[in-house]
């Protein structure tokens, strides 16, 4: 028996066992954006500049701590926690639960996914928000307000939380946990499947305008929702998409479609519309961000 002990600890320190078998519980991935949290209705609230913004963090701290506490509960070993809104600065370091890792700051390769890789055993988003166009829905758009109307992949038009998930998928780790309003919430599931778990912390009246939830129904509703979603966890299939892939990119206007023309691969296929192809899915995500990049200078 001894000996055994030697040799299992011997292979440990020498990398023979895998990461995960070491790990003595799940290991979950947070990326967590700031419209689809508690209290959010206005972009003075999500803006660093704006008046309400001090309010917003503190209130995306509670909700993603209530999650983090739920995960823990459930029997999670590591968090890691990627804060994933505009600066990607929004959650105080020390107020997010210390048992949690915090990954902070832009620009990321893998922007609100960064971090995320096969050693995870899930995936959960909170504080999300719906794609562009869609109503009743807080603060609606597709990763850039200002340049973005649509992005499809294989044809489908995909919100960030689908765009996000497959490469989530990529990696082979289910997204098993979506919090925000309730029409993302159903929008989630719709492309994610039934067997997401999903939890509503206020109900869109319109873009700017939402029925909170109470505070502490809200806070636990996301704690419970974590616990039961990593319970179940073994049961959600990541999210995939064949290959290769074609990426449709559509802007509000016809300038912002010029500059993405200047890398390879990209054509024009509207007056305010762009396609590329990728056989890699996470290597045409990087070459999506570099196109939305270059639509926003002009």
């Amino acid at each position: 028996m001894r000996r055994a002990i030697i040799l299992v600890s011997l292979a440990v320190l020498l990398g023979a066992v895998p990461a995960a078998a070491q790990r003595q519980g799940p290991k979950v991935f947070v990326s967590v954006d700031l419209e689809g949290i508690w209290g959010v209705v206005h972009g003075d609230h999500t803006a660093a500049g704006g008046t309400d913004y001090g309010a917003a963090r503190r209130w995306m701290a509670e909700d993603v701590n209530a999650v983090v506490a739920g995960l823990f509960e459930a029997g999670a070993a590591e968090v890691v926690v990627n804060d994933s809104h505009g600066s990607m600065r929004n959650i105080v370091a020390d107020t997010l639960n210390p048992k949690a890792s915090l990954i902070t700051g832009t620009p990321k390769p893998l922007s609100m996914m960064q971090g995320i890789d096969t050693t995870y055993d899930a995936a959960v988003f909170v504080g999300y928000h719906s794609r562009a166009g869609t109503a009743p829905a807080i603060l609606d758009h597709t990763i850039s307000g200002a340049t973005m109307r649509a992005i499809r992949v294989n044809g489908r038009e995909l919100p960030e939380l689908g765009l996000n998930a497959l490469i989530a998928g990529y990696y082979k780790v289910p997204v098993i946990l979506l919090t925000g309003d309730t029409t993302t919430c159903e929008q989630a599931r719709t492309i994610l499947g039934d067997t997401l778990v999903t939890a509503a912390v206020k109900e869109a009246i319109g873009r700017y305008a939402a029925r909170l939830y109470p505070a502490e129904e809200a806070r636990r509703r996301l704690r419970e929702s974590a616990r039961e979603a990593l319970q179940k966890a073994k049961t959600i299939q990541p999210f995939r998409m064949a290959g290769p892939y074609t990426f449709d990119v559509e802007f509000h206007n016809s300038g912002q479609a010029e500059l993405p023309l200047l890398l390879p691969g990209v054509k024009r296929t509207g007056e305010r519309s762009v396609s590329f192809a990728a056989s890699d899915y996470i290597e045409g995500f990087k070459q999506l961000r570099a196109i939305i990049a270059l639509a926003g200078i002009s």
